[in-house]
């Protein structure tokens, strides 16, 4: 029996990436162009180099570099740069939409940059890619909880002013040491007010005393990660009541040392438990893979067959926050798939 992974046939599906940040999609090469764009010294002088400064050990390391790669976003063509590439890479993988959080605190706030510009730019880099491909995105504006709640709030606030058109949820940024001791809250009842969507990373070094909190303080209708739930029966019951997903990153978890081996994955456990889970890639090139390598380890680690990839396909499209009847026709196309290539 061949048990190899079936690329082809996963590439072919219809699919949603729900759990990608824009700022971590720049690879080796944009990072290279953007640095000599700008005159900015990059972290090495090719894309050997940037892709062996982007394997780093732990957490701090690599915040460390995602704020460089967030710092070296200078103009707002940058952004639309940046999202314009991310969506054609990602069409190629047989991807359909694309919900992209944006580190829209830490560009306000800790780079004092003007939000009404980035926004623009991003949609038009957005549109850009869909009138070539159909490609289908949204939004997702991030808080930054190592910030002072009150300074966010007044950065969301910038934002939620601006033109929403294209913006389909806030959600909140990890780790989660200052969720307790100060609120953030209000940001999330303002989204609401304006008919956006909640999510919010949780549970990814942290417990499921994470995810609790995100529902039930901020609204969560996604989880990103998720992967400590299972400590806690009733915070999976939870979950799987309200049909919240989890949008899990296996290679990211890796490659952040939330987990310590493949073995040590709780994915098998959590689709066993009846958790709706979604696939992404995270900061794709930072952790060296893409959304079909993270559809690979989902079929390695949890022995699962071809059905078992349409399902994770169709559970990405059935959480996405796209149009319903976008929705619907992903899903037809979904069961059409051939399942013999």
């Amino acid at each position: 029996m061949n048990n190899s992974f079936p690329r082809e046939f996963v590439r072919a599906l219809p699919k949603a990436e729900l759990h990608v940040h824009l700022e971590g999609t720049v690879d080796a090469a944009t990072l290279l162009a953007l640095a000599e764009r700008h005159g900015i010294e990059p972290p090495a002088d090719d894309e050997a180099g940037i892709n062996a400064w982007y394997r780093f050990d732990g957490f701090p390391a690599f915040l460390e570099r995602y704020l460089t790669v967030t710092s070296m976003l200078r103009d707002p063509e940058d952004f639309a740069f940046i999202a314009e590439r991310y969506l054609l890479a990602a069409h190629q993988q047989g991807v359909v939409h694309v919900e992209f959080h944006i580190s829209a605190c830490a560009h306000l706030i800790e780079n004092n940059k003007p939000w009404p510009p980035i926004y623009d730019a991003i949609v038009a880099g957005c549109r850009r890619a869909e009138a070539v491909t159909r490609i289908s995105w949204g939004l997702i504006p991030d808080i930054s909880p190592h910030l002072p709640a009150s300074e966010c709030e007044r950065a969301m606030t910038k934002v939620l002013d601006h033109d929403l058109t294209g913006v389909v949820a806030v959600g909140m940024g990890g780790p989660a040491d200052t969720w307790f001791t100060d609120d953030f809250t209000p940001i999330f009842r303002r989204a609401k007010s304006e008919g956006l969507h909640s999510v919010s990373h949780a549970a990814e070094h942290g417990g499921p005393r994470e995810v609790v909190f995100a529902v039930e303080q901020f609204g969560a209708e996604r989880i990103q990660h998720g992967i400590g739930v299972l400590a806690d029966p009733a915070a999976v019951q939870l979950l799987v009541e309200r049909g919240i997903a989890c949008d899990v990153c296996p290679g990211s978890n890796l490659a952040l040392q939330a987990v310590d081996s493949p073995a040590a994955h709780p994915l098998p456990a959590m689709l066993d438990a009846g958790i709706k889970v979604t696939l992404g890639s995270d900061d794709p090139p930072m952790f060296q893979t893409n959304l079909l390598d993270e559809y690979e380890r989902a079929w390695n680690w949890c022995a699962l067959t071809k059905e078992g990839m349409r399902q994770l396909a169709a559970n990405s499209l059935e959480a996405s926050f796209a149009p319903a009847d976008r929705v619907s026709a992903w899903m037809t196309q979904l069961e059409a798939c051939d399942s013999d290539r």
